[in-house]
């Protein structure tokens, strides 16, 4: 049987042996699991003590470079430890390698790749090792942005990340995995902004709060680009759904995130064309109680299609 792989990344005492250690003391992640393999490249100030492997039936193997984990060496461990999941702590310094991410045998499986980020030296780090931390960052599924506090900016975290990595998911934690409200919060945008531009990159979250907080929109003047996604139902000549495609597992299985736009001429538009809408949001009260918004156009022209045209939500 198959034992996946998570891959820990990040610089050296940047918190990847607490999260370790925080899974390993998840019972709803480890139900089921029997033993787990630790592969440990680099060790810093947080240690795994004998007792603590023992309590979680943990076992841990250590190496010098990544260039040890051969196919033949992690045969070997299969056959010596027989694990249900493996957990690689890498080497901060390392790039990693086309072994672990592209070439992992089938009995090992790699199925996500978790970096963290201390956020108390992060502005440093960008700054003086960007590349280094590039590598760190540009294949992560998920990126851990710990030990932030209440002065913690949001938005550089959130705008380098992405700038290196797109559609990993961040998450922020204070210190030893406190909840933490940051400044400026966690929105990339200022809803109490005269006219709340959104960027492509930002659209996702912006959907997803309109979504859960559409009366904080209630007749604010926004900014939107998607594209010209489908008509209304009955034959209305001034409103379409302006929105982007939100991958669901594959490139073949998406889901539309789209908003009606009216007050438009639509015959002097193409569907499947992209727009760029600035107007005004007014909440249209549903069969449900609930409330939906929609975009009273004011402007609108014509927009370039983005290279990445799906939304991503982090």
């Amino acid at each position: 049987m198959a034992a996946p792989v998570y891959l820990f990344a990040g610089f050296l005492d940047s918190g990847k042996t607490t999260l370790i250690m925080d899974t390993l003391n998840d019972k709803d992640f480890m139900k089921g699991v029997g033993r787990t393999l630790i592969l440990c490249f680099e060790q810093g100030e947080t240690e795994y003590t004998e007792e603590f492997l023992d309590e979680h039936n943990a076992f841990i193997e250590f190496f010098e470079a990544s260039t040890q984990l051969t196919k033949e060496k992690m045969q070997e461990l299969d056959t010596i430890y027989h694990p249900d999941q493996v957990f690689i702590e890498y080497n901060g310094s390392e790039v990693i390698s086309e072994t672990i991410l592209r070439d992992m045998p089938p009995f090992w499986p790699l199925v996500e790749i978790l970096t963290t980020v201390d956020a108390s030296t992060f502005a440093q780090y960008i700054q003086n090792m960007r590349s280094i931390m590039f590598e760190q960052i540009r294949w992560a599924d998920v990126v851990i942005c710990n030990r932030c506090t209440p002065d913690t900016s949001a938005s550089l975290l959130r705008g380098n990340i992405k700038a290196m990595n797109k559609v990993a998911q961040i998450f922020y934690e204070g210190e030893f995995g406190a909840p933490v409200e940051l400044k400026g919060g966690l929105l990339p945008f200022d809803k109490k902004a005269s006219v709340i531009d959104i960027n492509d990159d930002d659209y996702g979250l912006w959907y997803m709060d309109a979504g859960e907080h559409p009366d904080d929109y209630e007749e604010k003047t926004v900014i939107v680009r998607g594209a010209y996604a489908e008509n209304l139902p009955g034959g209305y000549k001034q409103s379409f759904v302006l929105g982007r495609r939100a991958m669901v597992c594959c490139e073949a299985d998406t889901s539309l995130c789209g908003i009606t736009v009216t007050g438009v001429k639509i015959e002097q538009l193409t569907k499947g064309n992209w727009y760029e809408v600035e107007g005004t949001l007014r909440g249209v009260p549903l069969e449900n109680g609930a409330k939906t918004l929609v975009l009273y156009a004011q402007k609108i022209k014509n927009y370039p299609a983005p290279r990445d045209q799906y939304v991503y939500f982090s």
